[in-house]
């Protein structure tokens, strides 16, 4: 009798759970990007950025110099060394760069002045 009882309890949670999934409104239903206004369309894309970098400096990936990090390192080269690549006294990618000479630099005892960089953003990986 338990199992019967039991089987049933199951069957009316999954009945419920298939239920509520179906009278979701449709404004909590994921939305085409090409289909969302512009202004939601570059939320999406800022939300993702950011996401995408706290993800990738989790896993040691993205170690940049400035903040908020640079977003040339994460759509041209997939990662950021910049942090790296200033200690060792190379370039830093041409955004990171701009950001030192406005004063978004993040690394103690190192001056814009010294920050190695080109406009093209070329930068040793």
């Amino acid at each position: 009798m338990r199992i019967i009882a039991a089987v049933l309890l199951s069957m009316l949670m999954i009945g419920a759970c298939a239920e509520q999934k179906s009278d979701m409104p449709a404004e909590v239903k994921e939305a085409n990007f090409a289909d969302l206004s512009f202004e939601e369309q570059h939320a999406s894309i800022v939300s993702d950025t950011e996401t995408a970098k706290k993800g990738l400096a989790a896993k040691g990936e993205y170690s940049c110099c400035v903040m908020p990090p640079c977003n040339w390192c994460l759509i041209n080269d997939k990662h950021c060394n910049c942090a790296t690549h200033l200690t060792k006294g190379e370039s830093v990618c041409g955004e990171c760069g701009q950001s030192w000479a406005i004063g978004r630099g993040i690394l103690a005892g190192v001056e814009a002045e010294d920050v190695k960089w080109g406009p093209d953003n070329v930068h040793s990986h």
